[in-house]
């Protein structure tokens, strides 16, 4: 099955496509990103400005048109905290919803963290034992840690 895993962060948007089975190593099939720092397109309220929303919704119009051409089964799209912490960001979430049809999903810091742990932990598998698993992100740093498929352990800073 072809998977596709949008993730706007705060300096990149990135697609990645997999090849997914149960049971198995996802296996990368196709990667599309973009530099796009969000964090530049903030006013003085804390807003995304209508040019950063602009280009944010370029690139998931791209992004799913990508996916589509490579005949992705499944598509999931996360964002983080640019999203998260701007003063518009659900505004945000419904502009890009109405304008592409793409549905994002709001990640907490500790959400995050815990996905990003699940996902190390299913790509390296048991052998890595205990993970301590830092993500620097470029508006946050979420760290985990854990032996098992979820982390003990998860939070954001």
């Amino acid at each position: 099955m072809r998977l596709g895993v949008l993730d706007i962060g705060s300096n990149t948007v990135h697609l990645l496509l997999v090849d997914a089975y149960p049971g198995a190593r996802p296996v990368p099939y196709a990667s599309h990103k973009r530099p796009l720092s969000l964090v530049r397109y903030l006013n003085e309220y804390g807003a995304i400005t209508e040019e950063g929303q602009n280009e944010l919704i370029s690139f998931i119009s791209e992004a799913a048109e990508f996916a589509s051409s490579h005949r992705v089964e499944d598509f999931m799209a996360f964002c983080t905290s640019a999203i998260r912490e701007s003063s518009n960001g659900h505004a945000v979430l419904e502009r890009v919803k109405h304008e592409t049809g793409v549905t994002l999903m709001e990640l907490s810091g500790e959400e995050e963290a815990g996905m990003t742990f699940y996902s190390v932990r299913r790509w390296f598998g048991w052998s890595s034992e205990s993970i301590l698993n830092l993500d620097m992100g470029g508006g946050s740093l979420e760290l985990a840690l854990g032996t098992d498929e979820f982390p003990q352990v998860a939070f954001s800073v």
